[in-house]
């Protein structure tokens, strides 16, 4: 650290975690290989080898910048807000193509014709199991299948998928770093706003039980701006309409922007508790080597998830609550944090990075793939 100059704070250089260049080769090869089986593996066409081949290069190239360099955020805020924006446009082709408009119309519904999002899961669940009732207008095979795909990937990087996986979090990821430094402060939250999402979910699992009714869905979601917005043609739809532009604009625009924390994801997605709570049996954690941190406080000022305070630093841990971003690591100066397998002091950032980029990459290549087709034949289908 620089020795501070009278008037002003101590400038602290961040110090990156360089992986060798043996094990960054070995981990961008397994990257590569990975991506290559699952996406262009068991079909034969030249179109599929090529597709394959054109993701298993970019996944390993990825993998390679990350441990080579030091630096998880830049890289990996790439991949996800990319990840983001290719599922937001093929989502609004697919409806536009399909269904004739993007807009969710109550035709849609009563035909059990939407499109389950993850974000769901924690409150759609809940009263098919207890009460047999599907609350949300989808088929239970669909409900089957997110639920599988969303457990799978929680149990496996836990609130990672938050900043990895998730197809919806690029919105309020782009939005907080856009922005060169926060116009609103936040310090570290109160007890109460930590446990605000768990009685936020736990509220919606409870008018779910007793209305059977998704009330996140009908009236909360400010993902809805962008993804199946309603039909305005009643006093009630505008209502609704004016409910989710204005937290489409508080939580994942204007917030975000302005306070250079991830609003949504922190406060009022469903899947935060969920995640958190699921993630606890991850083999993957972020933890603080007490013996090289210097209490510097960088990573509490800068954690977009509210994740690191001082008493969990003390600790030599993080949150549950924890997204997996990297952020701390990079603006480490001493090195200090890193992934680590549960339980224990061992550094497993290779093969965390290495498994976030091959799903990152399988997700991506299903919306771009599927955006190709489209501009070349007109068709398109996402599910």
């Amino acid at each position: 650290m620089d020795m501070p100059i009278a008037g002003k704070p101590p400038v602290i250089k961040p110090a990156p975690f360089k992986h060798s260049l043996r094990t960054s080769l070995i981990s961008a090869f397994i990257t590569a290989f990975l991506c290559m089986f699952l996406i262009g593996g068991g079909r034969t066409t030249t179109s599929a080898l090529v597709t394959g081949l054109i993701f298993a290069l970019t996944g390993g190239a990825f993998t390679f910048w990350i441990l080579r360099s030091g630096k998880v955020n830049t890289p990996r805020l790439i991949l996800f807000i990319g990840l983001g924006l290719f599922f937001g446009i093929v989502f609004s082709i697919e409806h536009q193509v399909n269904r004739g408009s993007i807009l969710l119309t109550n035709t849609q519904i009563a035909n059990k014709d939407v499109p389950i999002c993850p974000i769901t899961i924690p409150f759609v669940l809940p009263p098919f199991f207890i009460r047999g009732e599907m609350i949300f207008p989808t088929s239970v095979k669909a409900l089957s299948f997110m639920g599988f795909f969303w457990l799978s990937l929680a149990l496996l990087f836990g609130r990672g998928w938050c900043s990895w996986i998730c197809f919806f979090g690029g919105m309020d990821q782009a939005c907080a770093v856009a922005a060169k430094r926060a116009r609103l402060k936040f310090g570290a939250l109160s007890r109460i706003g930590r446990l605000f999402p768990y009685a936020f979910v736990l509220f919606l699992i409870l008018v779910a039980l007793v209305a059977l009714e998704p009330l996140y869905c009908a009236w909360l979601c400010p993902l809805r701006i962008i993804y199946d917005p309603p039909a305005v043609n009643t006093t009630l739809e505008w209502i609704m309409a004016l409910i989710f532009v204005t937290g489409g604009l508080a939580f994942l625009i204007v917030g975000p922007f302005m306070t250079k924390k991830r609003m949504y994801c922190s406060f009022i997605c469903p899947l935060l508790p969920a995640n958190a709570l699921v993630g606890m049996l991850s083999p993957f954690r972020v933890k603080v080597d007490r013996e090289k941190c210097n209490d510097c406080g960088a990573c509490v000022k800068l954690c977009e998830s509210f994740a690191i305070t001082n008493e969990t630093l003390a600790k030599g841990d993080t949150a549950i609550e924890c997204s997996r971003c990297g952020r701390c690591m990079d603006i480490c100066p001493k090195q200090a944090i890193d992934y680590r397998l549960i339980g224990t002091n061992i550094g497993v950032r290779p093969v965390f990075v290495t498994l976030a980029v091959v799903f990152n990459m399988l997700l991506l290549s299903g919306y771009i793939t599927g955006l190709v087709h489209y501009l070349l034949t007109g068709q398109i289908s996402m599910f």
